[in-house]
């Protein structure tokens, strides 16, 4: 509900999940976004992927993309 509290890129309202392997998807209505990540990485907590991925895809939200 509160995305700056997280210290995470999003919107509220937004989902999400991860699973084993680093796999992730997230979604954010407010944005019109939805985000999908397949990949083999284990254990998922071995690099930050999901974070870096989120915080990428929210830097390249511009107003001249839309």
């Amino acid at each position: 509900m509160h995305p700056a509290q997280t210290l995470i890129a999003g919107s509220p309202g937004e989902f999400n999940w991860g699973g084993a392997a680093t796999t992730s998807f997230f979604i954010d209505p407010a944005e019109e976004l939805i985000t999908i990540f397949m990949t083999q990485v284990l254990p998922s907590s071995a690099y930050p992927l999901r974070r870096e991925l989120r915080t990428m895809v929210y830097a390249a939200i511009t107003e001249s993309n839309l």
